[in-house]
């Protein structure tokens, strides 16, 4: 029984987590073709796609460096795919959007680099402090990734429509993060439960407003509610 459940923890849920997190990095790829094809933004917040790059890239790292195929191949698929919706969505955004995602743009060119610099000269043949130094930074991206959604939750509130907020996205990342805080559980690693159990916090909260305030359409005359 006890290695069923050792073979359940460590090998059936990171493997469905790592659909799940390929689901969940190409979940928002319809709305914002939709969005491109129309050649509107709309309510789409793009600043969760620009920080996925920067998730998917460390936690990428961090699998490579671990040697854990779990972590590593639905993140580099999340790469590709963050980068697309990035670049899908600065094209159609504001100037006020376009800045925003430049500056995160930026801010990764230079971090990211200078990570590799200091993995690779400083923390030479230390694997746990390797892991400790993307692990750690992985955390603070990942958690800064499931609360980016809320940029926009004041404005939720405001106009009582949850419009911006994709449930499809919001649903797998709830499913997503309660697998990878198993598997993070699991295997005694707090870098990859710690920033799970937040977003699955995070994620409930988005929902819970999805139904508190249901996403509604503009008409000539104001809003209607959405199907």
């Amino acid at each position: 029984m006890a290695e069923m459940q050792t073979i359940i923890l460590q090998t059936v849920v990171p493997a469905a987590g790592a659909v799940i997190s390929t689901v969940m990095y190409a979940s928002p790829l319809p709305t914002v073709y939709k969005a491109s094809v129309n050649g509107a933004l709309g309510d789409i917040n793009p600043i969760p796609f620009c920080i996925t790059i920067a998730n998917t890239l460390i936690w990428l790292v961090y699998g490579l460096l671990k040697h854990d195929p779990f972590i590593t191949t639905p993140n580099t698929l999340g790469v590709v795919m963050a980068l697309w919706a990035t670049l899908m969505a600065y094209g159609l955004a504001d100037e006020t959007v376009r800045t925003q995602l430049r500056n995160l743009l930026l801010l990764q060119a230079i971090c990211l680099p200078v990570m590799g610099v200091v993995t690779t000269f400083f923390l030479v043949g230390d694997t746990a402090a390797q892991l400790g130094l993307w692990g750690l930074v992985g955390n603070v991206v990942g958690i800064t990734m499931y609360a980016s959604p809320l940029s926009s939750m004041g404005e939720v509130i405001k106009t009582r429509n949850s419009a911006s907020i994709l449930v499809p996205l919001t649903i797998t990342t709830l499913l997503n993060a309660s697998l990878w805080a198993a598997y993070g559980l699991a295997i005694g690693d707090p870098y990859v439960y710690i920033p799970n159990v937040l977003g699955c916090v995070l994620a409930v909260g988005q929902l819970a407003l999805t139904i508190a305030f249901p996403a509604r359409k503009p008409t000539p005359g104001g809003y209607e509610r959405g199907v």
